[in-house]
């Protein structure tokens, strides 16, 4: 084997070895990252988060500026899909300044889906502001800006009084995906 051909084994072994750190660090988000709202810190934004097992996370190699909101198994009490969807919003409003691109929703690790940072940021104002007749009006409106991994919107938009029916409908969906990770 000549030094030519030495120099371009190596090459390939750095490549392959810095795609794959790549992969394992992008891919397993949740699991390795740094914690941008920690469950201590989401008890701190609202005493009623106290005891839940949600956390927004960062991975640690991050060139899409992506974050992970991630729903955990309980352990210290139950918690319902009013809970997540509280502490979603409650996060939406505490990371407005954040440069992000993406927010996943996760169950436990695994990506269920995303919503994109301006709709997010966007449902954290409407929440900070109250700018909706209640805090329900938000509730149903996630599924309307939540995209699957594919890049699809995750529900279809529904028109009429019929419409909030199945808005409510997609929500509870949403909500069991995430608490059950289905």
């Amino acid at each position: 084997m000549t030094r030519k051909d030495k120099l371009l084994l190596l090459a390939i072994v750095a490549v392959l070895a810095l795609v794959a750190a790549h992969a394992f660090l992008s891919v397993d988000v949740v699991k390795h990252g740094k914690k941008v709202i920690s469950r201590v810190e989401l008890k701190n934004l609202d005493p009623a988060n106290n005891g839940i097992n949600i956390e927004v996370v960062q991975p640690w190699f991050n060139p899409y500026k992506e974050l992970s909101f991630n729903v955990g198994e309980p352990d210290e009490r139950d918690f319902d899909r009013f809970d997540v969807t509280r502490c979603l919003l409650q996060c939406a409003q505490q990371l407005q300044e954040r440069d992000f691109s993406r927010m996943y929703l996760c169950n436990k690790g695994d990506r269920l889906y995303y919503i994109n940072a301006e709709d997010f940021k966007r449902l954290g104002e409407q929440y900070k502001n109250g700018e909706t007749l209640n805090t329900l009006a938000l509730y149903v409106k996630l599924p309307q800006v939540t995209y699957t991994l594919n890049d699809s919107l995750a529900f279809p938009p529904h028109e009429g009084l019929m419409g909030h029916v199945s808005d409510a409908q997609d929500w509870n969906t949403m909500m069991s995906n995430l608490l059950r990770g289905s």
